[in-house]
């Protein structure tokens, strides 16, 4: 009887062992492949620090990214208004502060001024159908053959407008946006250009209405 008892144990053994070596193996490569599992989780999940310092990244402005120009840039305010256009209602200033657009954001810029409206005439002397397309490609074309650059084009929010303050940019004057309004019109339309020379920094800002537009033109002394 114990012989027989010992042969049963020796063949339930048999049985059982490589059972329990199967149950260990699964039961180690299921933990190996949770684990797997939640590294590859968290790697697809982006770092939150990262996301904003990108994000942050493209609102920086450096202005030594713009060269400097080596054409001729003759005297101040440097820009005509287009063919059959004209200036009207010239401000000067020998220092002041005006904001420019850049990224969404006003940015406070001083130097000398020259600040005006844009219209069009007619053959007689009268005014004529203004078209912002024309008076944009123009102001492109001169500011690109004077070296300068065309920053890219990023609507000013209201609650950017609000942030500066109505008042602060109504005595800069001749912002269509201040003067005419906030809208998406006025927010949406605004061009800003840089020229950079040995010397200074011409900061230009084209503004449009629906049926006009204003420019500032600044000079800020190098540093």
């Amino acid at each position: 009887m114990k012989k027989n008892t010992l042969l049963f144990q020796s063949i339930l053994c048999s049985i059982l062992l490589p059972a329990s070596l199967l149950i260990a193996c699964t039961g180690g490569d299921k933990k190996a492949n949770t684990a797997a599992s939640i590294t590859d989780t968290v790697a697809t999940i982006p770092a939150e620090n990262t996301t904003v310092a990108a994000d942050t990244s493209k609102l920086a402005f450096d202005i030594n990214s713009i060269p400097v120009t080596t054409k001729d840039m003759g005297t101040f305010p440097y820009l005509n208004a287009p063919e059959n256009y004209k200036y009207n209602d010239i401000t000067k200033s020998d220092l002041k502060t005006v904001h420019f657009a850049v990224n969404g954001k006003l940015i406070p810029v001083e130097g000398k001024t020259f600040s005006t409206n844009i219209y069009k005439l007619n053959e007689n002397g009268s005014e004529s159908t203004f078209n912002a397309t024309i008076v944009q490609r123009a102001y492109d074309k001169a500011v690109k053959d004077l070296g300068g650059v065309k920053l890219p084009g990023t609507p000013v929010p209201q609650a950017e407008v609000n942030r500066v303050g109505p008042k602060v940019l109504d005595e800069e004057g001749n912002h269509a946006y201040s003067i005419i309004g906030p809208d998406d019109y006025t927010l949406s339309h605004l061009n800003t250009y840089v020229i950079r020379t040995a010397k200074s920094e011409v900061w230009i800002e084209l503004s449009f209405y629906q049926n006009g537009a204003y420019i500032h033109i600044l000079e800020k002394p190098k540093s």
